[in-house]
């Protein structure tokens, strides 16, 4: 697959509410229908099987949650608040975001400017 090499301010200014704000449990706006049809636009695998570091503060989450294709992430997120890990597959039509397509300019345009990079994938519920 292709990587994404740059992103529009638009989507950009979604995304980087949604790394920011969703790290500290502050709820973010689903995103509108521009922003989820730039998304449906790039290349993503046919399925993925993610883990997910679940705690107390991210239990709940329902529209947008965020995975990883690492077990040792997820791990990592869940041990901070004595959580647990699950796995899942997910078909493409869930996945929102594949930061693991995405070039380290893109990643940055969308506000991800984490040191570690979590592999992250955004699943959508609905």
């Amino acid at each position: 697959m292709k990587a994404v090499r740059s992103m529009p301010n638009y989507v950009a200014v979604w995304t980087d509410k949604y790394f920011h704000q969703s790290a500290f449990d502050v709820p973010v706006n689903y995103p509108n229908k521009k922003v989820l049809n730039f998304f449906a636009s790039l290349n993503k695998p046919d399925k993925v099987r993610l883990f997910r570091g679940i705690n107390k503060f991210n239990k709940d989450n329902e529209e947008i949650t965020s995975w990883t294709y690492s077990r040792q992430v997820a791990e990592r997120y869940a041990e901070e608040i004595e959580g647990t890990v699950i796995e899942m597959e997910f078909d493409r039509s869930k996945v929102l975001l594949d930061t693991t397509l995405l070039t380290k300019t893109a990643k940055q345009q969308l506000g991800y400017d984490y040191k570690i990079d979590d592999k992250e994938v955004l699943i959508l519920k609905k």
